[in-house]
């Protein structure tokens, strides 16, 4: 077999290792065994001998290849070292391979262990780098050290050209033989959940479990973007298999492979973008840190959950919060990378990243090839599900802020006003007012009451999208029953809503803000807490509530605006209703004038008009009247069977009491009451 072709070339022989004209420049391979003599100690001696002459560096010192079988105790082949002495061989070894896993070719001797997998992989290319030379020795050695490969490597060569190369079979390969396919530095491609994903091949051993690729991917860490290791693992198979049925092979077999990366490039991208602090919207799987560490466990677990509704991506918080949990990354690349570090030698790439276009707290500029190896996933917080989580960047999306939402709520206009002018100016350096303590009294505190469904919550969301804040909503479940836990938990929210320039919503506020008595000393300690962490907040924050006479007089002096919502309006149940039945053709003015007259809220008849929709759905024809009705007595029915519980309730709390009287003339006037409704 033809392995190269020497032509006549020229070449500069500057090698730092030509200091001896005979140094390795014999053509030759001089093999040595190295085992254990009865004392204990290891000897090198000469294939086929059993004593030496010479002194070891005269053995061999004009041999072009020194070969070196070890044996163990039991006198079994552990490995084999190949040190490549010629001049010529190390020359075109360092022009060719800047850097191979095990091996180092910028100073010193190159010694091969075992299999000479890194001749195998650049073969072609160290073929070519001989067509260019012109120094005939220099040629020789070449090819002497490229037969020497073929020779050793002659079983394997074999059937990789087999089935590798084969036009009747798929690339593929046996097991053994895996890592003739997996060269170090390749794009290695694997599928996870439906997910494309691209690493860098660092290295690959055989291990008792499989073949382990040790690959590495670019991440950020929360302060430095960097290379992340990361291992996959082939299991066992008999025979030939073909690449694409592996977890993992390279990128260039794969059919689809420009569409692929065209596709993880833009990933890439998006991923780079999203360096700092970014709302978005999410709709997929995502893997969660479970809020409490297992009993038995030291970190905290992942758990997949389902994620549909806005988070906010924020790499470096994340970090923080969560530090045993953030992406590894190679300080000393992020270093280069910033261009911190000097190149150790002349004319040494540092790295393909553009050290120099990337400014500390900025994402760096990135080939084609470093933007497919980026990470696929990002760390952020869900404000629906309040965990952190390792999100999928496929499943994230610019989030489109409702800004038309609150111009539309159903509020008076000089309300409307105020909220949005405190909102707007509240971070405006021109109104500044300070307590005479540094740091209090610099939030905006907005209390919305009335009664349900009249668009409390509503406001703030709208206020929300109109500025274009996250809103972090809380209720009394996220914080806790004692007041150390609620300290805890909502110290960690405002500092996150701060850090995020979010609004703050605690819905249904009612059991922080009650008034204080001398029987309730835990009541009493979830009220002090409130009160002070109210004090020091800086963002700003709206209190619902449907209970605004039970407050503790303290909080009327951290209230910056109190807006009543009243019971909704005739005018105001009109134009709810047209805008969640969206003007279907049999809607006139006295279909609405009778909806309108039943006296609902909001909240029942956005739920009445969709659980009129679900049924005309459900029987596959538009929404008609008629649904609208059956969802209307179904709420009906529902409120009298509420009132009349709630009747009940009452009366069984009289007779525990002792109220016999009012028992029996309450009771006997209810159930007569609803035996004229039978």
């Amino acid at each position: 077999m033809d392995f190269a072709t020497p032509r006549v070339f020229a070449t500069a022989r500057n090698d730092p290792d030509e200091i001896d004209d005979t140094y390795g420049t014999k053509l030759e391979i001089k093999t040595y065994e190295s085992r254990y003599n009865s004392h204990g100690s290891r000897v090198r001696l000469q294939a086929g001998t059993r004593r030496t002459e010479l002194k070891l560096k005269e053995q061999d010192h004009e041999s072009a290849l020194v070969l070196t079988r070890f044996y163990g105790w039991d006198r079994e082949l552990k490995y084999t070292d190949v040190e490549v002495k010629s001049p010529y061989m190390r020359a075109a070894l360092r022009a060719v391979i800047k850097e191979y896993p095990g091996l180092t070719f910028k100073t010193g001797n190159i010694v091969l262990r075992d299999q000479p997998r890194c001749i195998f992989h650049y073969r072609n290319e160290l073929r070519e780098y001989g067509i260019n030379l012109q120094d005939q020795l220099a040629a020789q050695h070449l090819l002497f050290m490229l037969n020497y490969m073929y020779n050793t490597l002659s079983s394997e060569i074999s059937s990789y050209y087999a089935f590798m190369e084969s036009q009747l079979t798929a690339p593929g390969i046996e097991y053994d033989h895996l890592w003739m396919a997996f060269r170090p530095g390749d794009l290695i491609y694997t599928l996870k959940d439906g997910i494309h994903r691209v690493l860098k091949l660092k290295s690959m051993e055989r291990y008792w479990g499989g073949w382990i690729l040790e690959t590495e991917k670019i991440a950020n860490d929360g302060t430095s973007f960097g290379y992340a290791e990361e291992e996959i693992t082939i299991g066992w198979y008999d025979g030939y298999k073909p690449l694409k049925q592996l977890c993992a092979f390279p990128l260039q077999y794969h059919s689809q492979v420009e569409d692929i990366s065209q596709a993880l490039r833009a990933r890439g991208k998006k991923y780079c973008k999203l360096h700092g602090v970014h709302p978005q919207y999410y709709s997929g799987s995502a893997n969660s840190l479970c809020p409490f560490r297992g009993s038995f466990m030291k970190e905290y677990s992942y758990q997949s959950i389902i994620i549909k509704g806005r988070i906010i991506v924020d790499c470096t918080k994340f970090a923080q919060i969560r530090p045993s949990h953030k992406v590894k990354v190679s300080t000393d690349q992020a270093a280069k990378w910033r261009g911190d570090e000097e190149s150790e030698g002349e004319g040494e790439e540092i790295s393909t990243v553009r050290a120099a276009k990337w400014k500390e707290g900025e994402p760096p500029v990135l080939s084609g090839d470093e933007l497919l190896i980026c990470d696929n996933v990002i760390p952020g917080f869900s404000l629906s599900a309040k965990r952190w989580c390792f999100f999928e960047l496929d499943y994230i999306q610019e989030f489109e802020y409702n800004t038309r939402a609150f111009e539309s709520l159903v509020l008076a206009e000089e309300q409307k006003s105020m909220i949005h002018s405190l909102v707007k100016i509240h971070a405006d350096e021109r109104l500044q007012f300070d307590d005479h303590i540094q740091g209090k009294g610099k939030g905006m505190i907005f209390l919305l009451h009335g009664e349900p469904g009249v668009g409390k919550t509503l406001t703030a969301e709208s206020i929300a999208d109109y500025t274009k804040r996250p809103l972090y909503t809380v209720s009394s479940g996220d914080l806790g029953a004692d007041a150390a836990a609620t300290e805890r938990a909502l110290t960690d929210i405002l500092e996150l809503a701060t850090s995020w320039n979010a609004i703050v919503l605690i819905d249904e506020a009612d059991v922080f803000l009650e008034q204080r008595s001398h029987h309730d000393l835990q009541r009493n300690g979830l009220v002090s807490v409130f009160l002070r962490l109210l004090e020091y907040y800086e963002g700003i924050m709206f209190l619902t509530t449907n209970r605004i006479g039970s407050f503790d007089a303290a909080f009327k002096s951290r209230i910056h605006l109190a807006i009543k919502y009243p019971a909704l309006s005739i005018a105001s149940q009109r134009d709810l209703w047209m805008a969640f039945l969206n003007r279907p053709g049999w809607l006139d003015n006295t279909i609405l004038d009778s909806l309108a007259s039943e006296g609902l809220n909001g909240r029942q008849i956005k739920n009445i008009v969709r659980t009129a929709s679900a049924l005309a759905l459900a029987a596959g024809r538009e929404l008609h009247l008629k649904d609208i009705k059956m969802s209307l007595k179904a709420i009906k029915d529902f409120e009298q069977d509420f009132s009349e519980g709630k009747q009940d309730a009452e009366i069984e709390q009289h007779v525990s009491q002792g109220t016999a009287g009012y028992a029996d003339s309450s009771g006997a006037e209810h159930r007569a009451k609803r035996q004229r409704q039978v």
